[in-house]
């Protein structure tokens, strides 16, 4: 009875701050209206919330800074490498998993939970994104924008084409 007393007193304050675990990040769709890639469909992924956005810009300055020292970054579905300058991608985890992500040892004040959380709706949003994107990359590449990191052209064959957006590799 003492233990489970004490593990109620423990956890009472992760129990007591409820954070909603989707609806952290937004997709935004359009269509090109240019005259060189009418009907091209973009996609823009963004954080939502003030919170998610505190957590996409710590995990994104992590995601950068291991790309340029010439480490992987897996993002579920994909994984994003630099090599030469360039980035490149290849396909990565198929569900939600943890381990699929490369995770930034986060400062003071922000918990490792709430990232879970995120990250979580992250796949959900990128893994969406990228499957209809791969259905709309007819006659024109799809483009899906992750903010502030990067941007992936989608073939029809489903191959990307990875480019940084405002930092150099």
């Amino acid at each position: 009875m003492r233990t489970l007393l004490v593990l109620a007193l423990l956890l009472s304050p992760v129990l007591a701050e409820q954070v909603p675990s989707r609806d952290f990040f937004r997709i935004t769709q359009t269509t090109s209206r240019s005259t060189t890639t009418p009907g091209a469909w973009r996609y823009a992924i963004a954080p939502r919330t003030k919170e998610a956005r505190r957590y996409w810009a710590e995990t994104v300055g992590f995601w950068i800074r291991s790309l340029k020292i010439g480490l992987p970054v897996r993002l579920g579905p994909i994984v994003i490498e630099a090599d030469g300058g360039k980035l490149f991608s290849s396909p990565g985890c198929t569900r939600f998993q943890p381990t699929c992500y490369t995770r930034p040892a986060l400062p003071e004040g922000f918990e490792t939970w709430k990232l879970d959380l995120i990250l979580i709706d992250f796949h959900n949003a990128l893994a969406w994104t990228l499957a209809d994107a791969k259905k709309h990359a007819r006659p024109y590449p799809a483009t899906v924008t992750l903010s502030k990191f990067v941007r992936l052209h989608v073939n029809p064959n489903g191959v990307f084409r990875v480019e940084p957006m405002g930092w150099k590799p």
